[in-house]
């Protein structure tokens, strides 16, 4: 599993806002620097990796969820509610289809044809799962949510971004 970004300037005397604002801006760019990886699809580990950065995000937005405005804040939780859940179909996906290609080699030749058409399908409904990743991404996006978000959290917190690792290790 992916190691969660570090977030610079987070400490026992930083204040709650300002810990707000720094760790969810973190948290935002960390889920997004999977993007690419889950797009490309050939390691079921970078999907993973994204969907375990969204389920941090989401706490965090829970944990911080006192230094926003009520309204501004669910809507935005919402959307990242969402892109938890459109990860987490696919990552299900991938789990069951590993699982039957670990048993592929313990079968019998009677059994093989059932589990392969069973890891058919699931393939099957794994691209169609691809297509709503790439779908919520790219919507996100066209409405250009990160960076609205990040000035949303800038805004409240008065957290500057650019202050922040826009990848890990700082950087």
């Amino acid at each position: 599993m992916a190691r969660a970004w570090d977030v610079p300037g987070l400490g026992p005397a930083t204040p709650f806002r300002e810990a707000a604002g720094r760790v969810l801006i973190v948290r935002w760019r960390e889920l997004m620097s999977h993007r690419d990886g889950t797009l490309a699809g050939e390691d079921i580990e970078a999907l993973h990796a994204m969907r375990v950065s969204s389920r941090r995000l989401r706490a965090a937005m829970d944990a911080f969820a006192a230094a926003f405005p009520r309204r501004g804040y669910r809507r935005r939780l919402r959307v990242v509610k969402s892109v938890t859940d459109t990860l987490g179909a696919a990552r299900d996906l991938d789990v069951a289809m590993d699982g039957l290609r670990r048993m592929l080699p313990d079968l019998g030749p009677a059994d093989r044809p059932g589990v392969d058409a069973l890891i058919a399908t699931q393939a099957a409904r794994r691209a169609g799962e691809a297509a709503r990743i790439r779908g919520m991404l790219e919507a996100l996006e066209a409405a250009g949510f990160g960076p609205r978000f990040e000035r949303w959290v800038a805004d409240r917190t008065g957290v500057d971004p650019a202050d922040l690792p826009a990848g890990p290790g700082g950087g």
